[in-house]
């Protein structure tokens, strides 16, 4: 199990803390909430990071807060963002606190809240809002999880995770395909070879076979058809493209071999 260690995350996201938290706990929401396709949301959006969301007669927003100062400190901008939440989105019932710090138990005997915490839920109370604290206890939980490993395993080790190791496949097939242009403009004009009917064999084939082979004679505009193809396919599906130099094979045929266990499945 990875360790939820948060120095690692400051020092894999140093001087984006913030801005990556952010992102981590939008990821733990919609895993919390089963929001499988995401949450609406505005840019800069205003008293919340996304647009609200019902549950159980609850209209809910969340806020990530990402703190180097201890939570006491906090009190007041807190109830801010309280009360901005409640200004821009009337409806809220509750609102969720992302926060990477945990609360200090109080001093007081027959208490185990502090001040500051019960202020803050206090104020929230009289603007009619319930508080919710996901705090470092609750990410322990949510990212022990089967379904949220790969996310542990991206914000806390310091290694790369599958995550890191999927953009880099990501960026090496954009960095192969920039240089290949499969149009020109001219006087305004848009000039591009008709390839639809290629696309449309490829589409064809690769519903029914895990393999297809483009060939042609070089020049004739193999790659352009498979950028074609990419910007179709593109944050729809898995689609990694690497050159044969990359491969450690003598030929072709070697490729061919290895894929022999294959055949009939």
């Amino acid at each position: 199990m990875q360790e939820i260690n948060w120095n690692n995350f400051k020092a894999k996201f140093n001087g984006k803390e913030q801005k990556s938290f952010e992102a981590l706990c939008y990821l733990l929401f919609c895993s919390e909430f089963n929001e499988d396709r995401g949450v609406f949301r505005y840019k800069n959006q205003t008293g919340s990071e996304t647009d609200p969301i019902e549950r159980d007669g609850d209209v809910i927003v969340w806020q990530a807060k990402f703190l180097e100062a201890k939570v006491s400190t906090k009190k007041d901008d807190l109830m801010m963002a309280i009360e901005a939440t409640k200004r821009k989105n009337p409806s809220v019932s509750k609102v969720l606190f992302y926060l990477n710090q945990e609360f200090s138990e109080s001093r007081q005997k027959d208490k185990k809240d502090p001040a500051y915490k019960t202020a803050i839920e206090h104020y929230a109370n009289s603007l009619g809002v319930k508080v919710e604290w996901r705090v470092p206890s609750h990410f322990e939980r949510q990212l022990s999880l089967e379904k949220n490993r790969a996310l542990a395993q991206h914000y806390f080790s310091l290694g790369k995770s599958i995550i890191d190791f999927i953009t880099e496949l990501h960026q090496h097939t954009e960095s192969i395909l920039s240089s290949i242009h499969s149009k020109i403009f001219f006087n305004g004009n848009e000039i591009k070879i008709d390839r639809s009917a290629t696309l449309k064999s490829l589409r064809n084939a690769l519903t029914s076979s895990p393999l297809v082979i483009l060939s042609g004679e070089g020049g004739t505009g193999k790659t352009a058809v498979i950028k074609d193809l990419y910007d179709e396919y593109n944050g729809m599906a898995p689609f990694f493209i690497f050159k044969a130099s990359e491969f450690n094979i003598s030929n072709v045929n070697a490729i061919f071999c290895s894929l022999r266990p294959f055949r009939g499945h």
